[in-house]
């Protein structure tokens, strides 16, 4: 096997490199490289600049490399940007898939890992989410990730790929400082963030129906993740694959913000309360995954806990922001 990684040099996807890499298989990653770093990269992985929106370069590649599977990570992710950008969202997130569907039928390619979002889910009002859950996603980012998923298993039943599509949860954390998050888009490099520049951490809104007012979410160790799409990528390789499988990526517990934040004081010294502010549009009281059917399914479940993630964030962070 040999597998292509759109969005290789990415936070989430030089994980997945050095995961599937350090397993024994077979890694060329493609980046455009508006978030990605090079350097994150094994050195023994091929990288090649582009985009999946390039029919004609994802064609040379899946040639020239003799790729048998792919695992699609490459999107735009954030939230705000979607709602603000929904065109640009729809066109390079199901536009870069579409087009990258269509060079992996004509390659006989048979197996596809899409990288797909909790963001499907919307808010649904349920202790636990299952895969059964009704999706109804809150911005034009979710929307686009629930359209992927639909074409992924089209394209799968109509030229017999066999897909896996991994609803990933809340990530955080670092395999390693040089593999962290330098975004600062979600809430543990956020936090990190007010508190280098000397200022309280933010909470939005402690008024939820929560035991502590706060959002409940479920937080996922990065390595973990790459864990799972190592043991979905395994799945895809067996001579039996078939069909489709859409599995939750997640701890299938729950940690409020507030928890997080005296967590995040914790590890990093700074225990200064934090400031409670207005809650933001569209966010649920709770999200928090079953995890059940990627243990039965995938025979993955998430090792790390919460405090590793923080920790391993925090070194991260240190190393690439001058601390």
């Amino acid at each position: 096997m040999t597998w292509l990684i759109t969005g290789g040099a990415g936070y989430i996807g030089a994980h997945v490199a050095w995961a599937m890499a350090g397993a024994g298989e077979r890694v060329v990653a493609l980046d455009d490289l508006s978030a990605g770093v090079p350097a994150r990269l094994p050195a023994d992985v091929p990288l090649v600049r582009g985009s999946s929106l390039d029919g004609a370069l994802l064609k040379r590649i899946l040639a020239e490399h003799a790729v048998t599977g792919v695992v699609h990570l490459a999107a735009r992710k954030q939230v705000a940007e979607s709602v603000a950008q929904p065109t640009r969202y729809y066109r390079e997130n199901v536009g870069g898939l579409a087009t990258l569907l269509d060079a992996v039928a004509e390659a006989g390619i048979e197996r596809f890992l899409f990288s797909s979002s909790a963001a499907v889910y919307g808010n649904p009002d349920v202790e636990l989410i299952t895969e059964d859950t009704p999706c109804d996603p809150m911005s034009p980012y979710g929307e686009t990730k629930l359209a992927g998923e639909r074409l992924v298993r089209a394209a799968g039943r109509a030229h017999g790929i066999a897909t896996v599509c991994l609803r990933y949860f809340n990530v955080a954390g670092a395999a390693a400082p040089e593999l962290a998050d330098t975004g600062v888009f979600n809430v543990v490099p956020m936090v990190f963030d007010r508190l280098t520049r000397d200022r309280a951490p933010r909470i939005f809104g402690d008024d939820y129906p929560t035991p502590d007012g706060t959002c409940i979410r479920d937080y996922i160790h990065v390595a973990d993740l790459a864990d799972a799409h190592l043991a979905a990528a395994r799945r895809l390789s067996a001579p039996d694959a078939a069909g489709d499988l859409t599995v939750n990526i997640g701890r299938g517990e729950g940690v409020s913000v507030r928890e997080l934040v005296t967590l995040i004081g914790e590890v990093t010294g700074d225990t200064r309360p934090a400031v409670v502010e207005a809650r933001r549009p569209g966010d649920a009281p709770r999200a928090v995954a079953s995890a059940e059917l990627a243990a039965k399914e995938l025979g993955w479940t998430a090792r790390r806990g919460v405090r590793e993630m923080v920790g391993s964030a925090w070194r991260g962070w240190l190393l690439h922001h001058g601390g």
